[in-house]
């Protein structure tokens, strides 16, 4: 039994001499595969099935061979592999049979990207090809914010690096402008080598601002566009249009914001039906949304106050549309707020009124009893004032008498 064992770790040994330095049939060119930053990836090799198979996907790395995924004996040989690949590969064991030896990639890095080689040997056999990975980490949001008339679109985590552009709706040319702020664009990498990109430039309010950014194959769009004013109050109810054309859409979603930053409601739509979700601090002010996405707004307060932004959102482009709502008070606001000062200026003269009283009624001069003293509570006096009145009739007796005498 050792002797049939020792028979067998040398066929195998073998086998990958055989398979790693005298390939006796090859594929024609390499295979190009484009893989997701932070996906899975699966890199494609297949040969003729047949018994004894012995795969290896292994990778040149510094004029070295590194070990991607060995698989032999009807089983993963993973004792060689390579750190960064450790407890990230997989076959699809079940399709060996089949002649399937491709090789699952999960998590990709651009540490990824590279030419791979796939070894297959059967007893019919050996066979080489090779894959080629590129990664792409592609543009996913395009977020848009304004702020002082100075408009910022930015977007991050993006590889290759990135191309940002900006236009109009209507076209314009503000190049001959000396009082236009001009285009500033900066371009930043992070710690996984992917790219960030910024962008500002002077807002454009009787046109829509389009910022574009592409990055390979891929390209997105969003666009920026401010409505006149609205007026409401807080007795009437308020509708805020939101002007983005969605007669061809059936897959999209639709989210309104407050002041840009806090979430009023989202609304998803598949085939055309929507499914919506109210935050719970706007549902007393949500009425309803219409189908053309106007938001119904009733029960407004001064701090419902500000601008209203509509942004819908599809695969490819992104629309926001700004609104800035004015609350002002209605007839009834009015009414009551006159009511509230006319009472409050009646009860200032009622106090006004009060306080003159008690002063007038103080400096009056001495009182019935003969002096100027405060009453305390029940009418009685101070017991030193009573003591000094006494003690001043008393001399006041002595003298006299003296005067009459003889």
């Amino acid at each position: 039994m050792a002797w049939g064992l020792v028979s067998m770790t040398l066929r195998g040994l073998m086998l990958m001499v055989i398979l790693l330095w005298t390939v006796t049939s090859t594929d024609g060119g390499d295979v190009h595969v484009t893989c997701v930053f932070s996906e899975d990836c699966v890199l494609p090799c297949s040969f003729q099935p047949d018994s004894e198979e012995v795969i290896h996907w292994l990778k040149p790395e510094d004029k070295n061979l590194s070990t991607i995924h060995s698989y032999y004996y009807s089983t993963d040989q993973l004792k060689q592999q390579s750190q960064p690949y450790r407890g990230r590969t997989a076959l699809f064991n079940d399709q060996i049979p089949k002649g399937n030896a491709s090789l699952l990639l999960r998590g990709i890095t651009l540490q990824d990207q590279g030419r791979y080689k796939c070894y297959t040997s059967t007893i019919k056999g050996n066979k080489e090809s090779c894959v080629n990975i590129a990664v792409e980490a592609p543009v996913r949001l395009v977020d848009i914010q304004l702020s002082d008339d100075i408009i910022t679109c930015s977007s991050t985590g993006i590889y290759p690096e990135p191309k940002l552009t900006w236009s109009t709706d209507p076209p314009s040319d503000l190049s001959f402008d000396p009082g236009t702020i001009q285009n500033s664009t900066s371009i930043k990498v992070d710690d996984r080598g992917l790219y960030d990109i910024t962008s500002t430039k002077q807002f454009s309010r009787d046109r829509t601002n389009i910022c574009t950014v592409t990055s390979g194959t891929v390209e997105r769009t969003t666009t920026l566009k401010q409505q006149d004013p609205f007026q409401g109050s807080p007795s009437s109810e308020v509708s805020i249009p939101c002007n983005v054309s969605q007669s061809d859409l059936m897959t999209f979603d639709l989210t309104w914001r407050f002041n840009q930053i806090v979430t009023i409601l989202t609304s998803s739509y598949t085939n055309g039906r929507p499914q919506m979700q109210v935050d719970d601090q706007w549902t007393e002010q949500v009425q309803s949304l219409s189908d053309s996405g106007s938001l119904q707004l009733h029960k407004l307060t001064m701090v419902h106050q500000g601008t209203y932004s509509c942004e819908l959102s599809t695969a490819r482009d992104t629309h926001l549309i700004l609104t800035y709502l004015q609350i002002t008070p209605g007839q009834q606001s009015r009414g009551r707020i006159a009511v509230i000062v006319a009472s409050a200026a009646a009860a200032a003269v009622i106090i006004a009124v009060v306080i003159c009283s008690l002063l007038k009624a103080n400096t009056n001069g001495p009182n019935e009893n003969g002096h100027s003293g405060i009453p305390l509570q029940n009418g009685e006096e101070r017991e030193e004032d009573i003591e000094r009145q006494e003690q001043g009739q008393g001399e006041e007796g002595s003298a006299t008498s003296t005067i009459l005498m003889p």
